[in-house]
């Protein structure tokens, strides 16, 4: 490798401070509030909920669990809900991208989905905005503390953008390596 690429490739490199790892693992801290609070909804406590109708709808969401998926019912009896899950392994997909272990996965594998569920969540993210400030006709959402909103719509904005940047940085890490053998 020539000193003169070596000083091309430095300096592309701090041309991009924005593309460091520590946007993955902001993306992994991002949705483990809203895992907690949801473990505590399933466990029976009534952490930002307002009103009596909104304690019931919760308290009686394993009731509706007995319908489905067994073990969806199971979790959510022993206090697991199941969005916590999908939300502690959107965590995990987030270190994928930022530790030496995600770097024995597939990459493309981790650069589709990363894309992918980064579009998604972000979508879903500015719809909720919309039906917050009624541009859009809205669910059910009465009995729900504010800070709820922000704990799980917020969580899942910062989520979609870091898991973006956390993509971008990990390619950029896959190129550069590449680059350098």
């Amino acid at each position: 490798m020539s000193l003169r690429y070596e000083k091309h490739r430095i300096s592309e490199i701090a041309d991009k401070p924005f593309l460091t790892k520590k946007w993955g693992y902001i993306a992994a801290l991002a949705l483990l509030p809203y895992a907690f609070l949801k473990s505590l909804w399933a466990s029976g406590l009534t952490a930002g909920l307002t009103t009596k109708q909104a304690i019931q709808d919760v308290a009686g969401f394993g009731d509706t669990l007995k319908e489905g998926p067994a073990f969806l019912y199971t979790l959510y009896t022993n206090g697991i809900d199941f969005t916590a899950i999908l939300a502690i392994l959107a965590s995990l997909f987030a270190l994928a991208l930022v530790t030496s272990w995600g770097e024995k996965l597939p990459k493309w594998l981790l650069i589709i989905s990363g894309w992918s569920v980064g579009i998604v969540t972000v979508l879903i993210s500015f719809m909720t905005a919309l039906q917050f400030f009624g541009v859009f006709p809205k669910g059910y959402s009465e009995g729900l503390a504010i800070w709820v909103y922000v704990v799980t719509y917020g969580g899942l904005f910062l989520w979609g953008i870091t898991i973006f940047i956390a993509t971008l940085s990990f390619q950029h890490r896959i190129k550069s390596k590449q680059s350098s053998k």
